[in-house]
């Protein structure tokens, strides 16, 4: 198991057991106190708790949205990199025939490559030697284009081609910055915060009652965890329960179409 999948489990656990502490803490402070407080309760202190699980819930609703989001556009950049390196690999006929052969090699090798890094070595982990030889690939696609561009038929066919294969290279960097991109940190810890906040004064209003509420207490602790567990897979689609894989198939699909051998038609 690696770090991230170890965080998804810890963090979410951590945040369970900090809140259940809290509660415990929030009850003994309010047995300490117990017969200060009056019958009706502490002046003001509804509105304040109610404030405190608002915040709570604001800040769970601004990460799920925001998970949510991220989810959304993976998705769209991994389609949008199977269009373009299907419009790419298409517009490989407009080189000239004997340079043909070669480029297609190396679009194979640059697809493998492409699918091991995102799929087998995911955003975040990048793979030591996989990155720098798909560079190499890249810099070879390149290269052998722009030499054959001059005996393309056409100085338009010609930039067909190679615009096809920025848009290619660029599409792919839109798709890996995607995955790294994931809610600030300072939100995640803002939350957790005001969660444990939110408990205390929960196990305090708990407090009048000699007998420690379980029930209430580990309910409401196990659903706030259980909902930052389902946050945090939304934001790494490649390591939990919620993945993209559906969508990595289209790149697959793409890179099947390169070995299919087109059956020639027949008039009828």
């Amino acid at each position: 198991m690696n770090l991230v999948k170890l965080s998804m489990l810890l963090v979410p656990l951590a945040i369970f057991l900090a809140m259940m502490l809290a509660a415990i803490g929030g009850h003994r402070l309010a047995q300490r106190h117990v017969s200060q407080i009056p019958d009706e309760g502490v002046v003001g202190a509804g509105a304040i708790d109610a404030a405190a699980l608002g915040l709570l819930g604001l800040l769970l609703a601004f990460w799920f949205n925001v998970a949510a989001t991220h989810l959304d556009l993976r998705r769209s950049l991994i389609v949008e990199e199977a269009n373009a390196i299907g419009t790419a690999w298409l517009r490989l006929d407009l080189l000239p025939a004997a340079a043909r052969p070669a480029s297609r090699d190396l679009f194979r090798a640059y697809v493998d490559g492409r699918l091991a890094l995102t799929t087998n070595q995911p955003a975040g982990s990048p793979d030591a030697t996989l990155d720098p030889k798909l560079e190499d690939i890249r810099a070879a696609i390149w290269t052998t284009s722009v030499a054959a561009a001059p005996r393309c038929e056409s100085a338009p066919a010609a930039m067909l081609q190679l615009g096809s294969l920025n848009e290619m290279f660029d599409a792919a960097t839109r798709h890996d910055a995607s995955f790294n991109a994931h809610t600030p940190t300072a939100i995640v810890v803002l939350l957790a915060v005001v969660a444990i906040v939110a408990t205390v004064l929960v196990g305090y209003d708990l407090g009048r009652s000699k007998r420690f509420e379980w029930f209430h207490a580990t309910l409401f602790a196990g659903v706030i965890a259980s909902t930052i567990w389902v946050i945090y897979d939304l934001e790494m689609p490649r390591y939990g329960l919620i993945r993209v894989d559906d969508y990595d198939r289209t790149i697959r699909q793409v890179r099947e179409g390169f070995d299919r051998v087109p059956k020639p038609l027949h008039a009828a």
